[in-house]
């Protein structure tokens, strides 16, 4: 089986990896991948915050 893992974005969906011809169990081989974005999603929600509090202090 052909596995993809996608990320939905405002601007579309972005393709985050590609498993072509994946053969019984394919978790430990996709679950890596998932943890990792799941990373990505939390570094990017702390930077976005801490951007936010920077232009509040810079606007105080």
């Amino acid at each position: 089986m052909d596995v993809t893992a996608r990320l939905g974005v405002a601007s579309g969906d972005v393709t985050l990896a590609t498993w072509p011809n994946l053969h019984g169990d394919w978790a430990p081989v996709v679950h890596p991948t998932l943890l990792e974005a799941i990373g990505l999603h939390a570094a990017l929600s702390v930077a976005i915050d801490a951007l936010r509090l920077a232009n509040h202090l810079a606007d105080v």
